[in-house]
């Protein structure tokens, strides 16, 4: 291919020389003796003998064109600029010559052009010029680059002529325009097949040829006319056969043509070409047989382009290893797309071998074994079934549907699928995993990268055998969990994905993970009657994240989870950190919704103990649009419906250390019938939490507080409560408090925009404890307690305690309908537990509220009450 600079300053060198070089005239024939006629001499003998005299002295000297051709076919319409270079020449006899030519297409704004060499010689006993050429071609067309040689020969005479010019493409012969993958895809062999539609501009080798004769004589010049045929083809496109015919005039500095033609490629194209020449033509005789040999060489000048399209399929590639994907198909045969394996163990085993780097799909037919063995999951392997709409990412298309998924029929799994340690990217999706064996696991995995397990379905089968105690200390933290992850992690570009399963009757927790690192998506996910254990730590969840070491940024969002409402058969007893677990009577369920802890540890003569974090562990959360549903039985079980817990404040234990939050939010869930608070955020130890946004839930008939926001040893949290609907919370509507006897905690609340009803004792509770200092600001809340009948409910209370430091703002909230006070702030009471009172601070601005129908139990009034003093 040749640059764009090349044949451009070539053209114009060629150009200057032909304008600037002596004395360009067109085609001009000087006859050495022009005195061929006079009185003295003009007998006929001597007539015929000066005018041969002339015709063998015929000389040819420089001349410069310029003119337009409009659109043909393969060609754009084009202005050209045109040299010709008389270079050795005999006069009267031969002419060697070069032509240059340089071609302006005037649809791209791209230059083009030609170099012949050409050489014509008379033929006297015939009286024809005869001659031929070479000639290098080039043309730009704004999307390529093309180059090719041309070739020809030529018989020109006073009545007929004769033309003949090949074409030859030179280099790089096609380049493609475009690339577009129809989105359809077949399995063959191995590989997933992606159709593909390619344009290409090909540029045509081809032949031409054509008889032209004489019609008229034009003052000083011809009318001429031609037929022709000619013969293209190229890469792609089949060769074509058309027919051409033209007519050409010129007389003095003017030439003019018109030409017809038709072909099955390009159908019929009308092409005018004009051309002017700089210069006289002398006084010779253009009409002459010699003179001709100064005339442009008859031929196409621009290179014959086409667009083709070419239709195939191309391997589908793995963006990660960017080589091809393989798969092997399980069904019953070898493994390839018409031949599929029998087992996917033997699918596995053909995979190591068929695959240069292990990775690959194994694909499984819908409900094509009763029952699929226990098996594992190599690393970068997918091991994926027909019966859910599988998408796998692509380098050519990004995601697309895998051919024959969608069926809705899950394949069976009896026993655990075990995703290979230190695996990456790998893949379970799409399969009704039944454990059969007591006490095992559905889907479990240890330190695997870029995890995806999606569209499957675990059940831990109702047994008495798989609930009792000797099995589920046997295997510890992974008895009869749904699916178990520790240490999974991800790349900078990866995540760990737990996406649209079913999860039902696993026993502890229904999806857990343990160390999770980078990004993880646990969304869409419906897990229900999460049993409680044997062992029961109080921290266990339908859905369960723990970590105490590295950093995770966490959504758990648009799942389902509920009717946690199982007990243990067996019975329970333990003192969380006590150490001593014990087989006793049975106790609360406190398996809650969806929890999160970050630095909690437990220990204990459990199987399933968690340490302390050793370092900082940090944490981004974002638990979004969850519906958290009949979780234990109201006011009977202890368990929370969305549980947060950053590091340990048990009483009994030096508290833990380590946890680093820039961010929790819970937002948009719908919580309902919880045994115990509705939310539970507690921040302990030397947690620092940079936000924990509680915003726009719906919480409604919860055994405990609704939304509890705590503060806990030395502890520095910023807490936003906000937009949030809470109905019938027996515990407090909202409980801002910095609660245990340990308390030096430093925190903030807003506490904006929420709407409470019938709950107490209070709807909002704000307390500052020990030497903790706090500051909260209650604003633009309602609160309507008037469905109360019993108790001595407060709007809002506000407690100081012992010596620590509250300043409150409580503005524009309306109040009304409480049994007791709409408003009640103490400073100094007594903590509860008989910690002795002290000289706490409090500082209260309490203004523009609506305080209205409170006090109802004694008869109306007491719209706001302030106590200063032991109670």
């Amino acid at each position: 291919m040749i640059s764009k600079k090349t044949p451009l300053s070539l053209y114009f060198t060629l150009l200057f020389l032909g304008i600037f070089t002596s004395t360009a005239t067109a085609q001009t024939v000087v006859p050495k003796n022009t005195n061929l006629v006079n009185s003295t001499t003009n007998t006929a003998a001597n007539l015929l003998a000066k005018t041969e005299t002339a015709t063998k002295d015929i000389t040819f000297t420089q001349r410069a064109t310029a003119g337009y051709t409009t659109q043909g076919a393969g060609f754009n319409s084009y202005g050209s600029f045109e040299g010709f270079f008389p270079v050795l020449q005999t006069p009267g006899k031969n002419l060697t010559f070069v032509e240059g030519k340089l071609l302006y297409d005037t649809e791209n704004s791209t230059l083009g052009g030609n170099v012949l060499l050409g050489h014509r010689f008379l033929n006297s006993k015939k009286d024809r010029v005869m001659g031929g050429y070479v000639s290098y071609d080039a043309r730009d067309t704004a999307k390529a680059n093309f180059n090719q040689l041309g070739l020809g020969l030529e018989s020109l005479g006073e009545n007929w002529d004769f033309h003949l010019n090949g074409y030859i493409p030179l280099g790089k012969t096609s380049s493609r325009l475009s690339e577009n993958y129809l989105g359809t895809s077949s399995f063959q062999g191995n590989s997933l097949q992606l159709d593909r539609v390619q344009v290409f501009q090909q540029s045509l080798a081809g032949v031409d040829a054509e008889v032209g004769r004489k019609l008229a004589s034009v003052g000083n010049g011809t009318l001429r006319g031609y037929a022709g045929t000619y013969l293209y083809g190229g890469e792609g496109i089949p060769a074509f056969v058309g027919v051409k015919g033209k007519l050409v005039t010129s007389w003095d500095n003017l030439a003019m043509g018109l030409s017809l033609q038709s072909d099955s490629r390009f159908d019929t194209r009308l092409v005018f070409n004009i051309g002017a020449s700089l210069g006289g033509h002398g006084g010779g005789n253009r009409q002459s047989v010699p003179s001709r040999m100064g005339e442009s060489v008859e031929r196409e000048s621009s290179i014959l382009v086409d667009n083709r399209i070419k239709r195939d399929s191309l391997a589908a590639i793995n963006p990660v290893t960017g080589q091809p994907f393989v798969f092997q198909q399980v069904n019953l045969g070898t493994g390839t797309a018409d031949n599929p394996t029998g087992t996917v163990a033997g699918a596995l085993d053909a995979l190591s071998k068929t695959s240069p780097d292990g990775s690959g799909i194994i694909y499984v037919d819908s409900g094509i074994n009763p029952g699929i063995p226990a098996f594992t999951v190599p690393t970068k392997v997918q091991v994926l079934s027909t019966s859910q709409a599988q998408q796998i990412n692509t380098l050519q298309l990004g995601n697309i549907q895998l051919p024959g998924s969608g069926t809705g029929v899950n394949p069976k799994v009896t026993g655990t699928i075990t995703l290979a340690a230190n695996g990456t990217n790998q893949v379970i999706s799409g399969f009704t995993v039944t454990n059969t064996t007591p006490g095992l696991p559905g889907i479990v995995g240890t330190n695997n990268t870029n995890v995806t397990i999606s569209n499957n379905q675990v059940t831990i089968p109702l047994n008495p055998t798989i609930n009792d105690a000797t099995s589920q200390t046997r295997l510890g933290v992974t008895a009869n969990r749904g699916i178990l992850l520790v240490g999974a992690n991800s790349t900078a570009n990866g995540q760990t994905t737990i996406d649209n399963n079913t999860v039902n009757n696993a026993i502890g927790e229904g999806i857990r993970l343990e160390n999770v690192s980078g990004k993880a998506f646990i969304t869409r996910n419906t897990v229900l009657n999460t049993i409680q254990p044997y062992n029961q730590t109080g921290l266990e969840a339908s859905i369960y994240i723990r970590n105490n070491k590295g950093d995770v940024d966490l959504t758990i969002a648009n799942n389902i989870v509920g009717d946690n409402n199982t007990r243990s058969t067996t019975g329970y007893s333990s003192v969380i950190g006590s150490g001593v677990y014990t087989n006793g009577p049975l106790v609360g369920n406190e398996v809650d919704g969806i929890e999160f802890s970050l630095c909690r540890s437990y220990l204990g003569g459990l199987p399933d103990t968690f340490a302390a974090c050793s370092g900082t562990a940090t944490a981004k959360v974002n638990i979004a649009n969850n519906t958290v549903r009949n979780i234990g039985v109201v006011g009977v079980d202890g368990a929370d419906g969305i549980d947060m817990n950053l590091n340990n404040g048990d009483v009994d234990l030096l508290p833990d250390k380590g946890a680093r939050v820039s961010s929790l939010a819970i937002t948009g869930n719908n919580i309902l019938n919880i045994a115990d608070k509705g939310v539970s955020f507690g921040s302990d130890g030397d947690t620092i939490l940079g936000l924990g946004n509680v915003s726009n839930n719906t919480v409604t008939n919860v055994g405990g507080i609704g939304i509890a926001l705590r503060a806990r040893q030395t502890s520095n949290t910023n807490y936003v409560a906000s937009g949030n609907t809470i109905t019938k919370a027996a515990a407090n509507g909202i409980e801002y408090s910095e609660t245990r006897a340990d308390n030096s905690a430093v925190s903030t609340a807003i506490i904006d925009n929420n709407k409470i009803t019938d709950s107490g004792p209070d709807a909002i509770f704000i307390r500052s404890r020990i030497n903790g200092q706090a500051k909260a600001t209650v604003t633009n809340n309602t609160i309507n307690n008037s469905g109360l009948t019993t108790g001595t409910n407060v709007g809002i209370e506000v407690s100081a305690e012992e010596n620590s430091k509250l300043q409150v703002l409580l503005d524009k909230n309306t109040i009304t309908g409480n049994r007791a006070e709409g408003i009640l702030i103490r400073d100094n009471a007594t903590a509860t537990g008989g910690v002795a009172a002290g000289a706490a601070q409090l500082n209260a601005v309490v203004a523009n509220n609506t305080i209205t129908g409170n006090n109802t139990a004694a008869g109306g009034a007491a719209g706001l009450t302030a106590r200063a003093a032991v109670q």
